[in-house]
């Protein structure tokens, strides 16, 4: 099994399904559920978060990440708040340290980034970022479908998000830059530092901040020139449409509705899981890796300056 330790106890880390952790919204829910992960320790500075969490998960909690490596030892640390780089070169000292999993936002200086390049390379481990949908054979393929042409080309996609374009809006953005090719232009399309416009070689891309608290209206519309596709969330369902020719207007042309796809039959974080899984026993590669990581690092930087 993969010994993980959670360091950040807040909404993502632990919270959010506290009351029932079989809904594995969470990192220590889902990573306690799993066969072939334990969940031995969790890190949080707030007491309260610590206390609530060793009541319900049974395992040790603690209020600092050097406490916490004194006592156990794990496999993988999963960050569900953004790392200093004091706490990796910390992490560094231990052999027993395999793989890390950051969620975002992620550290945005370029210098830093270096140094944990270096410093996991030098240490052979593995990190990657939670990107859920990335590892999702499904969004994949799909994403693949619309490069190879399914929707035609000349793309527009409209993402609709909730919280900060550096936690929620780069998951659309890591996933739309599988069809499109290189974001020629950036600027902010509203007073809102989070309504973004991009500009690609092959399309455009629009994001737009909605409530805060707003979840089930996350969403994707992605337009081509021979149809369109929505992704909804909660479900999360693909929805394609394909131009057709107007019986009544017989010069003009609609949309019909010719596929649902349903994109999480299988829990998303349980892809993540998996593949970290198989790059430790060595069964499997690395599906998100560090290119990824510099693009959502440049994006997020010259979005930052705008």
């Amino acid at each position: 099994m993969i010994r993980t330790l959670i360091i950040g106890l807040g909404n993502i880390g632990f919270k959010f399904d506290r009351k029932n952790t079989k809904e594995k919204i969470t990192h220590s829910s889902s990573i306690f559920h799993h066969k072939k992960f334990q969940l031995i320790g969790g890190v949080d500075k707030n007491l309260s978060n610590v206390n609530q969490f060793k009541k319900i998960y049974r395992v040790p909690g603690f209020k600092s990440l050097k406490k916490s490596l004194e006592n156990i030892k794990p496999d993988l640390i999963i960050f569900t708040t953004q790392p200093k780089i004091n706490d990796i070169l910390h992490l560094s000292k231990y052999n027993n340290i395999k793989f890390i999993l950051f969620e975002k936002p992620f550290i945005k200086s370029k210098i830093e980034i270096e140094k944990i390049l270096k410093i996991t390379k030098h240490k052979k481990i593995f990190f990657t970022l939670n990107f859920q949908r990335n590892f999702s054979k499904k969004y994949i393929k799909l994403m693949n479908s619309i490069k190879n042409g399914i929707i035609g080309n000349k793309f527009k996609t409209f993402c609709f998000y909730n919280k900060s374009f550096e936690s929620n809006g780069t998951h659309f953005l890591n996933l739309i830059n599988i069809y499109y090719n290189n974001i020629k232009k950036i600027r902010k399309i509203s007073k809102s530092k989070d309504d973004i416009y991009l500009k690609y070689k092959n399309g455009e891309a629009y994001f737009f901040k909605i409530a805060k608290n707003n979840y089930n209206n996350n969403c994707i519309v992605i337009y081509g020139d021979k149809g369109k596709i929505e992704i909804t969330s909660r479900p999360e369902n693909c929805i394609i449409y394909k131009k057709v020719k107007d019986n009544t207007y017989k010069k003009y042309f609609i949309l019909k509705k010719t596929q649902t796809i349903n994109l999480t039959s299988e829990h998303l974080q349980n892809n993540v899981l998996k593949n970290i899984y198989n790059v430790l026993k060595k069964n499997g590669k690395l599906l998100l890796k560090e290119k990824s990581l510099i693009e959502y690092l440049s994006t997020i930087n010259k979005i930052k300056s705008l």
